[in-house]
């Protein structure tokens, strides 16, 4: 019998008039990418909808398995199918947001099973979720630091500025530019080490929010130089109020 490999879809390229390239973060092996043949075609039993981003998934891998190489996929099915995730905008706007961080920071075929649980987890509480998920991509972008060993050190105290260089929370201003001021540096350290209940239920206004998300991926960006390139946080701009 053949055993299923559980993986979430972080992008699809088409390829031709009717293949589709899939990078796939699976649970076993890390990162993979897949030729898709004939997802296009009317009849096909490996349609294009499967493959949308972050959708979860089981499939069974054939052919030639070298990381160096494409991979085939077959009977491929969805694990879950979203209840809200692809109907509500702002949810839309946030998975657009988490689906190109995903794909800029996980570059390697390395098995990380915390880190897919974590993905996994995240991705189903916000499709369950009816409201206060705001906060959802600053939780998310600071959990995801941990997975990559960058997380910011917990050593806060009243009046502490964040020193993003450094990932850890300071007495005095460091003379460079990337630092939190003291008032967003206690919202940051009420964001770690938090549940993401907690983390979601924090209130912010709008101004705050955007203030945040723009300075964690800015330390993102000191720590994962391949978050080059990275813009789907600025269609964020409108969702998190």
């Amino acid at each position: 019998m053949d055993d299923k490999t559980q993986g979430i879809v972080l992008q699809s390229l088409r390829y031709g008039d009717t293949s589709l390239i899939v990078k796939v973060y699976t649970r076993e092996s890390g990162l993979k990418s897949y030729m898709v043949k004939g997802a296009f075609n009317r009849n096909a039993k490996n349609r294009v909808a499967l493959f949308q981003n972050l959708h979860l998934i089981n499939y069974v891998e054939v052919g030639n398995m070298r990381q160096s190489s494409l991979g085939y996929m077959k009977d491929v099915q969805l694990k879950t199918v979203y209840h809200s995730l692809p109907y509500v905008m702002n949810k839309s706007a946030i998975m657009m947001y988490v689906s190109e961080l995903l794909s800029k920071t996980l570059t390697e075929p390395e098995a990380n099973p915390s880190l897919y649980d974590f993905i996994e987890q995240s991705i189903l509480w916000l499709d369950l979720v009816e409201a206060d998920y705001a906060n959802f991509p600053l939780y998310f972008t600071l959990e995801l630091t941990r997975h990559l060993g960058f997380y910011p050190k917990t050593n806060y105290t009243q009046g502490f500025c964040f020193d993003m260089m450094e990932g850890h929370f300071a007495h005095d201003y460091p003379v460079h530019p990337y630092y939190f001021d003291a008032e967003n540096a206690a919202l940051l350290s009420r964001l770690l080490d938090n549940s993401i209940d907690e983390a979601c239920r924090i209130s912010l206004n709008a101004r705050r929010r955007r203030e945040m998300l723009d300075g964690i991926i800015t330390f993102m960006r000191l720590h994962a130089p391949v978050m080059k390139g990275f813009k789907s946080h600025e269609v964020l701009r409108s969702v998190l109020e």
